[in-house]
């Protein structure tokens, strides 16, 4: 795939902006939020008790609800770790794809476009949220473990599936195609160039990363379990 570009270097690799650090900032608040939600709305005590009373005895259940309790402080301090690691990573597969396309390394502009379009894959969470605090208030643990909304593992029982393909099932949905999207929208901006090309630069790229991604964790779910 051969991209032409008239832009320069210079033109095109500028430092992230304030407003881009500022949504960077936004997309972690939001995040944490999220997911402090999710620990004091969704989860409860009972839950893990239906959840784990035929596979450990009421005492073990309790101590491993109080380790719970007790680390639950340490996803506040990974999730904008995860954030930047992830960034960084989108971030590094499209400037490598462009870089064997057009022999130019863009890092910066596209850290920005990976921090934006992130913003879509905040939707899923909002309406998993939403979903089990109104429409469906009777759940499960598996219930939350295995909702993802729009996506082709609703079309499975979750215990018709082995766990190592409940990963990759819930990676096929609407919002990831939405994503992609975004980053081709944000790509074709950059570096001007068609959409269909710049998705097709999106695909080669960031495409090939999260396939790598998915096999390590199919591989780590049949190793661990």
């Amino acid at each position: 795939m051969h991209l032409s570009n008239t832009l320069s270097l210079q033109d095109i690799e500028k430092p992230p902006s304030e407003n881009g650090w500022l949504l960077f900032a936004a997309i972690t608040v939001v995040s944490l939020l999220l997911t402090f939600s999710g620990q004091h709305l969704l989860l409860s005590d009972e839950l893990y008790f239906n959840a784990l009373a035929e596979q450990m005895t009421y005492e073990q259940i309790q101590k491993a609800i109080a380790q719970n309790h007790e680390w639950s402080w340490l996803a506040y301090i990974i999730i904008p770790i995860f954030n930047l690691l992830k960034f960084s990573l989108v971030a590094a597969c499209i400037s490598l794809g462009y870089y064997f396309a057009a022999d130019r390394w863009v890092f910066k502009s596209f850290f920005r476009v990976a921090i934006q379009a992130e913003l879509v894959l905040l939707l899923p969470s909002v309406i998993k949220l939403i979903w089990f605090l109104f429409v469906q208030p009777d759940y499960s643990l598996q219930d939350l473990q295995y909702f993802y909304p729009l996506s082709v593992l609703n079309f499975f029982e979750p215990t018709a599936i082995a766990p190592w393909l409940a990963y990759p099932l819930q990676l096929g949905n609407l919002f990831e195609l939405a994503y992609w999207l975004v980053l081709a929208y944000g790509v074709s901006q950059v570096i001007e160039t068609p959409m269909p090309k710049a998705f097709g630069l999106v695909a080669a790229s960031y495409g090939s990363g999260l396939l790598v991604w998915v096999v390590f964790v199919m591989f780590l779910t049949v190793s661990l379990s």
